[in-house]
């Protein structure tokens, strides 16, 4: 174990339990309590680690065996021998979803819902210091997890919903979370219990697919186009005026600023760009926390190609679209 893994581990140990903590908790699930708060900062310690250095992560929490398998997945995910950055950029915004079960291997699922696919980590404690760690991993795709049957549809399937964006892939991510989560619990059967070696190859070949139509969505924010242009100057705005405390000055009255001046200033530097969508007139840039990814920005632009205004501004968390599915 190198010695960035040994001073960093009890570190983000803590920082699972302070920082997302909330967002599991939101899982209305019964389950070891003691387990679960254990499970959530142990998964919580490798998906911090590993957006920022995967291979340590993996040296730290993961078996030899778990290891391989992810080294193939990544082989198949990321089209790259090794994939280790694109590891760190999954995890960067991923969400986590368990129901602890006491059993001897709990499952563990990493839930990227701008890409809509999810990494099933198996964990159980090892037999030299009995901390949770990762000896199975398998990559599936959310479409599957939520009961879709062969021929298995690929593409985003939020942004073909017909609702705002933001909103759009929270209801989305819900269902899946939901569905997961039945299963863990033993509610409903496996989706992926008869789908064999070629079902499951297909599945692989379905996320690798979705993880490049993710990635399309983010690229034209960067393009040299008036609205991409126009989108990157207003974020920046919005950023700079976030850690001031002087948002009232850039967005429109109808936004509720006050809310907005709430947020804690540390948060506006982890927001990246995970999608940017232009309809007609209209843009919206979604921006997720990678310190926390249960937490979620929506910007939206209207103009022309001379000029381009905000109308509206507004945090989303993804644990407040399975809060309204619980009541």
């Amino acid at each position: 174990m190198s010695a960035f893994a040994v001073a960093f581990r009890p570190l983000f140990f803590v920082l699972a339990l302070w920082v997302c903590v909330i967002p599991r908790l939101a899982q209305a699930q019964p389950q070891d309590t003691k387990l679960s708060i254990e499970l959530w900062a142990e998964a919580e310690a490798f998906r911090s680690l590993a957006s920022i250095n995967f291979l340590a992560a993996l040296r730290s929490m993961s078996t030899p065996e778990a290891n391989l398998q992810l080294a193939e997945l990544g082989v198949l995910l990321w089209q790259d021998d090794a994939g280790s950055d694109d590891w760190s950029v999954f995890f960067r915004h991923s969400l986590i979803n368990f129901v602890a079960s006491g059993d001897q291997v709990e499952t563990v699922a990493f839930q990227h819902p701008w890409a809509d696919i999810v990494l099933l980590t198996g964990w159980a404690r090892s037999p030299t210091d009995n901390r949770m760690q990762i000896v199975t991993a398998d990559m599936v795709m959310g479409s599957v997890a939520r009961g879709a049957k062969a021929p298995f549809p690929t593409g985003l399937a939020w942004m073909n919903e017909k609702r705002y964006a933001p909103d759009a892939v929270g209801v989305l991510n819900a269902a899946t979370t939901t569905a997961i989560a039945s299963v863990e619990a033993s509610k409903t059967g496996s989706p992926f219990a008869d789908l064999g070696e070629e079902g499951r190859q297909a599945m692989v070949a379905g996320a690798a697919l979705q993880w490049m139509a993710h990635q399309a969505t983010v690229l034209p924010l960067f393009d040299d186009q008036a609205k991409a242009r126009a989108t990157r100057f207003a974020w920046n705005e919005i950023i700079v005026a976030g850690q001031r405390g002087t948002l009232d000055n850039i967005l429109p009255p109808n936004i509720p600023v006050r809310l907005l001046k709430a947020v804690d200033p540390a948060l506006w530097s982890t927001l990246e760009p995970v999608a940017y969508i232009e309809s007609g007139n209209t843009v919206v840039s979604l921006f997720a926390s990678s310190a926390n990814p249960d937490i979620y920005a929506a910007l939206t632009l209207r103009g022309d190609k001379s000029v381009a205004e905000i109308i509206d501004f507004g945090f989303y968390s993804f644990s407040g679209f399975i809060n309204k599915d619980n009541q």
